[in-house]
Parts: C-alpha cells; sequence; structure tokens
C-alpha cells in the first residue's frame, strides 16, 4: 500500500501504480475543465469597476488610470514561445495561466517520448485539454504534487477575479458506508463524495445506490399497507 503524495492518505493495492489517489486526480481533473470556464469569465473583468485598476493605485490619483486592470492581463497574458523554466528563482510576479499550463504540457510530453502537438491556437485552454487528456498518464507521475498545487493556486487567482465558485449541493441518499447524510456534489468533479467518512461515488454508482434506496423504501411502504389491510381483514 502506498500514500497519495498530494493528500497522503493511504491507497488501497490496485492502486500501487499511482502517486495521486482518485480523490486528489479527480479535484486536479475539474480544476483544468474549469479554466477555460474561468478565462472566457476574465473577459468582462478587463476594465476597471472604479475601485482600482488591478494594480493596487486608486481610481481617484491625479493621473489618468489605465484603461485596462493589469492583474487580469497578467493572468491572460500569452505564454513564452518555449517553457520557462525559473531554475534561478529570477521570475518576478505571477505568471500567466498559458506559461504555468505550457510548462507542465511539455513535461507530459517529455515523459510520453513525444512532442506537444500541434495546436491550433497556444493558448491556456488548449494546453489544459492537453493535460487534461492524459489524466491517467499524470496521476502516476512523481511530479503529479506540484503540478496540482501550480493549478490549484492558479484556478485561486482566477476565481479571486471572476468572483465565481464552483457550486456545492448535499445528496439526499445517505451514504452506503457510514449511512450518515453527508454525500455532496461538486461542480466538475467526477466523484460525489461523504463529507464524514470520505467515500468516493461516480454520478452512476450514487444513481444506483439511491435508486437502491427507493426500492428498498418502496417495498417497505407496500409490506407496511399489506399488513394493515391483513388486519382490517382480520378485524
Amino acid at each position: 500500500m502506498s500514500d497519495c503524495t498530494i493528500c497522503t492518505r493511504p491507497m488501497a493495492a490496485e492502486l500501487a501504480h499511482r502517486t495521486a489517489c482518485p480523490r486528489c486526480g479527480s479535484r486536479l481533473a475539474a480544476w483544468l475543465e474549469e479554466i477555460p470556464r474561468q478565462l472566457a469569465a476574465l473577459a468582462d473583468c478587463l476594465e476597471p469597476d472604479g475601485r482600482g485598476d488591478g494594480t493596487g493605485r486608486s481610481a481617484g490619483r491625479a493621473h489618468a488610470p489605465l484603461p485596462v486592470r493589469l492583474d487580469v492581463l497578467t493572468l491572460i497574458g500569452p505564454a513564452a514561445p518555449h517553457p520557462v523554466r525559473d531554475t534561478s528563482g529570477d521570475q518576478a510576479g505571477p505568471v500567466p495561466v498559458a506559461g504555468v499550463l505550457h510548462a507542465w504540457a511539455d513535461r507530459l510530453a517529455e515523459d510520453l517520448g513525444t512532442y506537444l502537438p500541434r495546436m491550433r491556437t497556444t493558448s491556456a485552454a488548449a494546453y489544459a485539454a492537453y493535460l487534461a487528456r492524459h489524466m491517467a498518464v499524470i496521476v502516476t507521475r512523481e511530479w503529479v504534487a506540484p503540478l496540482y498545487e501550480e493549478v490549484q493556486e492558479t484556478v485561486r487567482r482566477l476565481r479571486a477575479v471572476t468572483r465565481t465558485e464552483p457550486q456545492r449541493r448535499p445528496l439526499e441518499a445517505p451514504c452506503p458506508r457510514c449511512s450518515a447524510v453527508g454525500l455532496v456534489e461538486v461542480d466538475w468533479e467526477v466523484y460525489r463524495e461523504c463529507t464524514v467518512c470520505g467515500l468516493l461515488l461516480t454520478a452512476d454508482e450514487y444513481k444506483e445506490h439511491a435508486a437502491r434506496l427507493y426500492r428498498l423504501g418502496l417495498g417497505m411502504v407496500l409490506a407496511a399497507a399489506g399488513q394493515a389491510a391483513d388486519q382490517d381483514g382480520a378485524a
């Protein structure tokens, strides 16, 4: 049995080939799916809202403010033609989203023994899609933990600007493992998770579980109705 390199939870023996558990892998995949949506929403955030221009300077200064927010421009800025690895620690300020994802897409291609495929556009969304297509490989790599951290921070920066969060909804059926009413679903995540015991269920597994409970409950209601009818008849 091995531990997930991200959350350090122990993984089952059949997952020994992985370096990330299904929970962390699912969350990483959900973030990669969310990033293009967040980038599309940034288009509405380019113009200053009158409280500042994204540089920390007040819009009430004597000089004219910039026509666009610099923090948003940084996020949507283009990536370098080739991945840039800041081995000397000289990088100042946040890296554009495309730059972050480009570097990891290039690392993945190296592990696959190939080159990045020719893309119609070298955008953050294209790199996110490339990474998402190879999640089965990514969750077996020793560098999945730093990738997880960088993508998590990137999503945090995007949400801070767009002020949007995936919705978290409680589910009606109790957990099939611990019986607690703690199952929740989160937008774009593959698994439904029990917040009490940590059990993960796919959408189909949850539907099957809920349907089984419904059939069981209906059977109990019908049995009770039959018993009541028998008692009335005996009376």
